[in-house]
């Protein structure tokens, strides 16, 4: 008793004198713990579950554990207080002191302790439980069985079950550490206090030794040496676990290493990285020395006996894998090269590999250059077979957006005429994709012979067409060869519904002649609807499409078909006269601006383009009288044109392209030309001196000379006309005194001086007669044929003349 209780007071002390350290941590917990094994009952607040009493049932209350821990609610705040530091204290000291030994209770009877099954936990291998611990929860079972049995002797047990049945919480004061130091309890661990409803009791508890501490002792080494020879077993499945973790730190090691590898690849430079991609590739080394072979062989200073060696040695690095080599952007370039600058042979070994794969090396973006040039560079027979491949396939290669410019380069600059027609059967219809017809050699020519099969072919083109209205389909022009075909052939019904579908889309077809053709059907057979809106469309590239050699068919076309003359002059015409310089230097704006004042006149077009133009006058759509559609374009273009000769006279006159132009504006312009021939009369009014280089005047200038010879003869249609002003008028009014005498010092002075007379004007005449007095025998000396005719008409004008 007096151990116990100087145990317990020098531990109190110890409690309330020593500073408390900090807990420490998992990691930080030492491996050595107690040798009896830590007890479970400490870390676990749970009830005891004892077996039932034989004795008496009803007054022993057998309490199943739960699964989950549950929170215990204390119902005195104060006693939590002052029982927080003491808690791991308390514990310790419930471990270490000997009345510990005393106060157990026992089981009921010996069955059950034998039931008992053993803990695995109690015994010298509860060393290593600060290192290992179970994942679930423990058997604490044997643990409280034994704390039973050491509590209290035998013969106890209808105390134990009155003390149980009084269904009353016990809680551990701090205070009970207090009272078995002093003596006045017989626990020195816990105090077992009535919460309910029982007062604690007034007086200390005797404390009876039962078991000395020797059984103890020997009790828990007997488990211990038990446990120890467990280990031995377990000593294999320990190193084996060993291994297992290293392994995984191994794994785990070659991961953070590939990983510092990832890493370091992302931090190298750009050229350095892709260099790395490319060494990951297939055939790397046998790339790259054809890589450096074909930058030698592709120079132009290289001989041809090199060449010829370098082609041997790259044929013997891509032979087997050229299939391979076509599709990619580098190595295509070297079969390129091959095929340009090999031999036959080296050609056809090259052909034999890749002639199987034509089609899809056509939708490629790379291997299509290949394919080109096998049709630029092959033989004979490698055209034709590149040729029978694209047979059957050409609506699917049409509409692919990188096949389709290999189809459009094989069709217009390499494929005879058959080959043309190969290539467009296959929007004719499956039968003449199936059962070819050589001796055909045209649309008309079959049509001809099978004017059956007319509706079949025009409807299977129609199905064929429509889905090739895309911009980037319709500027090839063997698309525009199929639309033009359609168009000649087709119905007015057939017609209407391709120009509906069309009418949006014409500026992309306009460039090439059988695309110009289609859009000039399309303003002769549309309605007024389509025609706005195909006007429209093309209202932004007015100028582009004047000066282009087809494209300008199509403003002529828009010319004869459109009755909406007002809708003409705003989108059309508006940026025609703005742009009139432009367009007068360039041989097709010229002629729109010729078409405007003389339309289908021989003088400024051919007859076979005059021809195309007149299949307007067989249109049904347009209404309006064509001279009135005419005369109304006419009128809005006279006065601007007009001007513009008045504003370049010089450049008009002194060019040799523009006198024919010049004169049909004088000529056929509804508005007054007075301005524009006082322009020029001006500039022939200039002070001439003969055999002048350098500022040669307007008469002795062959262009000059032309236009004024023009505008003279011109007059006569006026005279006959009955118009009041006339160029030869201006002409001598605007020269001064003695001007005329000058311009008989040369030939074509001479000449401009008898194209006067021959007019037939008295006005004219007499003012001609009057200024050429006293020149006649210098006439007469001169030798030049100028001068000879010149002295004829002054002799056949009234010969009453003297000089």
């Amino acid at each position: 008793m007096r151990i116990a209780m100087e145990a317990d007071s020098s531990f109190e002390d110890e409690f309330y004198q020593r500073p408390r350290r900090k807990p420490k941590s998992g990691k930080q917990k030492g491996v050595r713990g107690n040798p009896e094994g830590d007890s479970i009952l400490g870390k676990e607040k749970g009830k005891l579950r004892a077996p039932p009493n034989s004795d008496n049932d009803s007054s022993f209350d057998v309490i199943s554990p739960s699964k989950k821990r549950k929170t215990h609610i204390n119902p005195d705040p104060l006693e939590n207080v002052q029982r927080k530091p003491t808690k791991r204290h308390l514990q310790m000291y419930s471990d270490t002191d000997l009345s510990s030994l005393d106060q157990t209770d026992t089981p009921d009877t010996l069955s059950q302790i034998s039931s008992i099954m053993p803990c695995s936990d109690v015994s010298m291998q509860t060393t290593f439980s600060r290192m290992r611990k179970p994942k679930g929860r423990a058997d604490i079972t044997l643990e409280k069985a034994v704390q039973k049995a050491r509590g209290q002797p035998d013969g106890a047990e209808r105390s134990f079950h009155q003390k149980k049945a009084s269904k009353s919480i016990l809680q551990p004061r701090l205070s009970t550490v207090r009272e078995a130091a002093e003596g006045r309890t017989s626990d020195s661990s816990t105090q077992e206090v009535c919460v309910e409803d029982e007062p604690a009791s007034p007086g200390p508890q005797q404390f009876e030794r039962r078991k000395s501490m020797k059984v103890k002792l020997k009790r828990a080494a007997s488990n211990a040496a038990g446990k120890l020879k467990s280990l031995k077993g377990k000593k294999v499945q320990l190193s084996e676990s060993r291994l297992i973790a290293k392994c995984k730190m191994e794994d785990s090691q070659l991961e953070e290493t590939s990983e510092s590898k990832k890493t370091k690849l992302k931090e190298l430079p750009f050229k350095e990285r892709k260099k790395v991609r490319k060494m990951l590739k297939n055939n790397f080394n046998m790339i790259q020395r054809s890589k450096k072979i074909w930058e030698e062989l592709r120079r132009h200073d290289v001989k041809e006996s090199k060449k010829h060696e370098l082609c041997t040695e790259l044929m013997g690095f891509v032979k087997g894998n050229m299939k391979e080599f076509a599709f990619a952007h580098d190595t295509a370039r070297v079969l390129q090269c091959l095929v340009q600058h090999g031999s036959p042979g080296q050609k056809d070994e090259v052909f034999e590999e890749v002639k199987d794969q034509i089609c899809l090396m056509a939708r490629s973006k790379y291997a299509k250059f290949l394919v080109k040039k096998l049709i630029v560079y092959g033989s004979k027979q490698h055209k034709n077979h590149v040729f029978k491949s694209f047979h059957g396939n050409v609506r699917k290669l049409v509409r692919h957006r990188e096949a389709s410019d290999l189809v459009e380069f094989a069709y217009n600059e390499y494929a005879n005429a058959p080959q043309r027609l190969s290539l467009l059967e296959d929007f004719y219809g499956p039968s003449f994709i199936l059962f070819k017809t050589p001796d055909m050699r045209c649309l008309d020519q079959m049509l001809m012979l099978q004017p059956d099969k007319k509706d079949m072919i025009l409807s299977n083109m129609k199905e064929a067409l429509l889905p090739l209205i895309d911009k980037t389909i319709l500027v090839h022009s063997m698309v525009h060869r199929i639309f033009f075909e359609f168009f000649v052939h087709a119905s007015d019904k057939m017609r209407s519904d391709m120009i509906e579908a069309l009418r949006e889309s014409l500026m992309h077809m306009i460039h090439t002649r059988d695309g110009s053709r289609v859009a000039m059907y399309c303003f002769w057979y549309g309605n007024a609807k389509d025609r706005k809106i195909m006007i429209k469309s093309l209202k932004t590239h007015v100028i582009k499409i004047c000066c282009e050699e087809y494209g300008h068919l199509v403003m002529l076309a828009m010319f004869d078909g459109v009755d909406d003359t007002k809708l003409v002059q705003k989108a059309i015409l508006d940026d025609v006269i703005k742009n009139v310089p432009q367009l007068a230097k360039n041989q097709y704006g010229k002629k729109v601006l010729l078409y405007l004042l003389c339309p289908r006149d021989p003088h400024f077009f051919h007859p076979d383009v005059v021809k195309i133009l007149q299949e307007a006058d067989l249109s049904t759509t347009s209404k309006k009288q064509k001279s009135i559609r005419h005369r109304e374009l006419l009128e809005f273009v006279s006065e601007p044109l007009l001007k513009y000769i008045a504003d370049y006279t010089r450049e008009l006159v002194m060019d040799n392209t523009s006198l024919l132009f010049l004169s049909a504006i004088i000529t056929h312009s509804l508005g007054d030309p007075t301005a524009a021939m006082t322009a020029i009369a001006k500039l022939a009014s200039e002070p001439f001196v003969a055999g002048s280089l350098q500022n040669m005047h307007i008469v002795e200038h062959s262009a000059g000379h032309m236009a004024l010879k023009k505008l003279i003869q011109s007059d006569k249609e006026r005279i006959q006309e009955g118009k009041s002003v006339l160029f030869s008028q201006i002409l001598l009014q605007t020269l001064p005194d003695g001007g005329l005498k000058s311009w008989a010092a040369c030939n074509r002075g001479c000449f401009t001086l008898a194209f006067l007379l021959e007019l037939d004007h008295p006005e004219v005449t007499d003012l001609v007669t009057a200024q050429l007095i006293g020149v006649r025998n210098a006439l007469k000396k001169m030798t030049f044929k100028g001068a000879q005719v010149l002295m004829q008409k002054l002799d056949a004008v009234n010969g009453e003349f003297k000089l």
